[in-house]
C-alpha cells in the first residue's frame, strides 16, 4: 500500500538499498516485517485451531513478537524521517506524540466499531470491550494533546520558518486549528463519560463513544492536513517575511513578488 505514491511502484525494492543511513529505508523495512509477522501469526493461529501442535503455537508466538518489535522500529524511524532541521515545523517530538497517540486512539475506534457490532450479533456481552476501547481512546487523545501543547509552546519561542508556520496556523487556518484542538478535548471528555456510565447506562456509553470516535477521526484528518500544508522549508527565503503583511503588499506593488526566489505569492486577481 505504501508503494502506491512512488513514481515507479514496481521498483519499491530499491527503497531498502540505503538501510545503513536512511531512516526512510529502515521505516519501510520495519513496516514490511510487521505485515509479514502479522500474516504469519494469523495463518499459524488458524492452523493451530486444527492441528494443536506445540511447535505451531511456538511459531505463532514468535511471529507475533516479530510483528510487535518490527512495528516499534518502523514507527521510530517513521518519526525520525520527519526530524529535519530544514523543516522546523516538523522537527519536534510532537510528531512522535501524534504517531503514538494515533496508534491508541484510532486503534480504539477500529476496535469499538468492529468488535461491538460483531459481539452484538453473536449475542455476547460487549460492555468490557467498550470500556477498554474508551480508555484506550482517551489515552491516545491525551498523548497527542500533550504533544500539541508542547509544540505550540515551542513554536511561540522559535524564530524563522517555524514561527511563520505557527502564525499562519493561528491566522489563515485559525478556525480549523482551534476546531481540531476543541475536538480533541471534547472527544477526551466523552471517552471518559463512556467509561464511567458504562455500568449504569450502556446506551448512553455507546452514544458517547460513537461521538468521541467521530471527533477523533475528524481531528486526525484535519491534523494531518495542517501538518503537511503548514510546513515552510528553510530553503524558502520569503518565509522570513510571511508575518510581515506590509512587506508582502510592497513586494506586489513594485513587482518584487514576480521573482520566485522572494517567496511571496503575487496578486493573481
Amino acid at each position: 500500500m505504501s508503494t502506491t505514491h512512488l513514481g515507479k511502484p514496481m521498483r519499491f525494492y530499491r527503497g531498502f538499498n540505503n538501510l545503513a543511513h536512511s531512516p526512510v529505508a529502515r521505516e519501510a523495512l520495519g513496516v514490511a516485517l510487521y505485515f509479514a509477522g502479522l500474516v504469519a501469526y494469523t495463518g499459524l493461529k488458524v492452523a493451530n485451531l486444527y492441528l494443536e501442535w506445540g511447535f505451531v503455537s511456538f511459531l505463532m508466538n514468535l511471529a507475533g513478537v516479530l510483528a510487535v518489535i518490527s512495528i516499534g522500529g518502523g514507527m521510530y524511524y517513521m518519526y525520525k524521517s520527519y526530524q529535519i532541521k530544514a523543516r522546523p515545523f516538523w522537527n519536534h517530538h510532537q510528531v512522535g506524540n501524534t504517531f503514538v497517540g494515533s496508534m491508541f486512539s484510532l486503534g480504539a475506534v477500529v476496535l469499538g466499531l468492529i468488535a461491538i457490532p460483531v459481539l452484538s450479533v453473536m449475542g455476547e456481552t460487549w460492555g468490557s470491550v467498550l470500556v477498554v476501547a474508551s480508555i484506550t481512546l482517551f489515552i491516545g487523545l491525551a498523548v497527542e494533546g500533550v504533544g500539541l501543547i508542547s509544540h505550540a509552546h515551542y513554536l511561540n519561542t522559535e524564530e524563522g520558518e517555524g514561527a511563520a508556520a505557527h502564525y499562519i496556523q493561528c491566522t489563515t487556518f485559525g478556525n480549523t486549528y482551534y476546531a481540531r484542538n476543541i475536538s480533541i478535548v471534547v472527544a477526551s471528555i466523552l471517552a471518559l463519560i463512556a467509561v464511567f456510565v458504562s455500568e449504569s447506562s450502556l446506551p448512553l456509553a455507546i452514544f458517547a463513544f460513537l461521538i468521541a470516535a467521530c471527533l477523533a477521526l475528524g481531528s486526525s484528518l484535519v491534523g494531518r492536513a495542517l501538518f503537511y500544508v503548514l510546513v515552510i522549508p528553510t530553503t524558502m527565503p520569503g518565509a522570513f517575511f510571511w508575518k510581515n503583511k506590509s512587506f508582502e503588499e510592497h513586494a506586489r506593488d513594485i513587482g518584487l513578488a514576480d521573482m520566485p526566489q522572494v517567496g511571496v505569492v503575487p496578486d493573481l486577481h
